[in-house]
């Protein structure tokens, strides 16, 4: 059997780019493109309704307080809520701190007709939503 002159050196490269061309495939980074996870929405922190007053309140109660107090603090302007056990109040949001984003706020609640307040702060967060932290 007869070898043509260089044909060792062509064998020897192609032999190499096939090792190149392979050798991707041991590769411990994932080449495959990643999809984006949404991450879902953060819920509204209870603030004051549920640690300082509304405890007594129904859960639908307590969940249409918390999304009304969310509401009086991204607005700055006062909201009032009725629940559907009877249980009803307002939140009165002061101005936004110039150093900090953050506001206080006032959380009064009437359950069985007995008044109940408290008071809390929520902070601006870096996406611009408010998150209520006391």
């Amino acid at each position: 059997m007869s070898r043509k002159p260089g044909s060792a050196f062509v064998g020897a490269a192609m032999a190499f780019c096939a090792a190149l061309a392979v050798s991707g495939c041991n590769s411990t980074q994932n080449s495959l493109p990643t999809a984006a996870v949404a991450a879902a929405p953060e819920p509204p922190a209870p603030g004051v309704v549920g640690v300082t007053i509304g405890r007594e309140l129904a859960a639908a109660d307590r969940a249409t307080a918390v999304a009304a107090q969310q509401e009086a603090v991204a607005s700055g302007a006062r909201k009032s809520w009725r629940g559907t056990h009877g249980a009803y109040g307002f939140i009165d949001p002061g101005p936004e701190a110039a150093l900090g984003g953050c506001r206080d706020y006032t959380h009064k609640i009437f359950i069985e007709g007995r008044p109940q307040q408290a008071k809390g702060q929520a902070c601006k967060k870096p996406d611009g939503g408010w998150r209520v932290t006391s």
